[in-house]
């Protein structure tokens, strides 16, 4: 199924969803935004997606979720945990050769302190990690802040490493018109009355069923003002449907985005 309409994935080419997409056999297709690859999978039957959905720092990636919501035949088949590394890389091997530096602005203010000593002359903001190893493949004269991946893919010398914190890490979920019901793991998105106790009473299922709940999060509903759906992860999956009936008793909106498992 793979390999007839590809595998869309969050570019360009040397992101973390490259490299995360890398993992799986068949052909890469990369997308400008998260949005566009929930799009191409819903447009073709036989392909797959994989997209950022929650960073250890930063917490869920709100578009992501967004789509999840909007998407009715768009469901989860698998999560891949990637550590984020990023190091220092150039075409050059010294670095008092280093003149200007390419990067995207929250991986320089994570590596400030480690790279200071270098004295560089120049900053140059970009977009993405990808495209910071892209321009400094072009420039002898200059570095990037990137992968070890998109240091590989560019050609460049990896001069430093170490440069973020070591509790960064970034889930990834694999996309697919796919519905699958059993899994390590599973995905319900959900609203509830407006009243009183209506949270509860969902968290009240999960209790009596003795599930433990690994995520849950509050995210607006863009067509009703100060209304909120959740998103909500769990642990095991969706094929007790006696589980699942109550859950729909309890919830106003009820979205199941099915049962996935961790790629290793």
């Amino acid at each position: 199924m793979v390999d007839l309409n590809g595998i869309y994935y969050l570019g360009p080419e040397g992101s973390f969803s490259h490299e995360a997409a890398s993992l799986i056999n068949g052909k890469l297709i990369g997308e400008v935004t998260i949005s566009s690859v929930f799009k191409r999978v819903s447009e073709n039957k036989n392909s797959l997606g994989v997209i950022p959905i929650e960073n250890s720092l930063e917490g869920p990636v709100n578009e992501t979720l967004d789509n999840l919501y909007n998407y009715d035949d768009i469901y989860i088949i698998n999560e891949i945990e990637r550590k984020i590394e990023l190091v220092l890389a150039s075409k050059t091997t010294l670095t008092n050769n280093i003149k200007r530096l390419y990067s995207h602005p929250y991986a320089f203010s994570e590596a400030r302190d480690k790279i200071e000593k270098i004295g560089f002359n120049e900053y140059i903001p970009v977009e993405s990690t990808s495209k910071a190893a892209l321009m400094a493949s072009k420039d002898p004269e200059a570095a990037a802040i990137c992968s070890i991946f998109a240091a590989k893919l560019y050609n460049l010398n990896v001069l430093l490493t170490g440069l973020n914190s070591d509790n960064n890490y970034t889930r990834f979920i694999v996309i697919s018109k796919e519905k699958r019901i059993y899994g390590e793991k599973s995905m319900i998105l959900f609203t509830v009355p407006h009243k009183p106790g209506a949270l509860f009473k969902v968290l009240q299922v999960f209790y009596e069923y003795g599930i433990n709940i690994s995520m849950i999060y509050s995210r607006p509903l863009k067509s009703i003002p100060w209304q909120y759906y959740f998103y909500l992860e769990y642990e095991g999956d969706t094929a007790n449907v006696e589980f699942i009936e109550k859950l729909r008793k309890v919830t106003y909106v009820l979205k199941i985005k099915g049962s996935f498992s961790k790629i290793r």
